[in-house]
């Protein structure tokens, strides 16, 4: 899993330019989405744009995005499909309902 400065990268976006935008979440702190330089596998970090709604950073990461994309007409580069099951993977568990509590059944002996 992915951090900076604290937060967790809940979601990114790549384009063929070598930039891209963030999701961020800390569990103090916050959401925050910032743009980001990507060389290799490093990335740097800038224009943070803070939040305590989560919703609220979702659009902006989202709108960020779009109109980067919209104004400088970069594709999207896709992250190899063993790092798409990864993240689906990490996702799933995340969204995984709590496991229910049983009731104890009293004991009727052997049967």
């Amino acid at each position: 899993m992915e951090e900076n400065q604290g937060y967790v990268i809940r979601q990114s976006v790549l384009f063929d330019n070598g930039r891209g935008f963030a999701l961020g979440e800390h569990p103090r702190e916050g959401f925050v989405t910032w743009q980001f330089t990507q060389e290799g596998s490093r990335r740097d970090y800038y224009w943070g744009h803070y939040y305590d709604d989560g919703a609220a950073a979702e659009k902006d990461y989202a709108d960020r995005a779009a109109d980067y994309q919209r104004r400088f007409h970069v594709r999207e580069v896709k992250a190899p499909i063993s790092r798409q099951m990864e993240e689906a993977g990490r996702l799933a568990q995340e969204r995984q309902a709590p496991p229910s509590h049983k009731r104890e059944a009293p004991d009727r002996g052997e049967r």
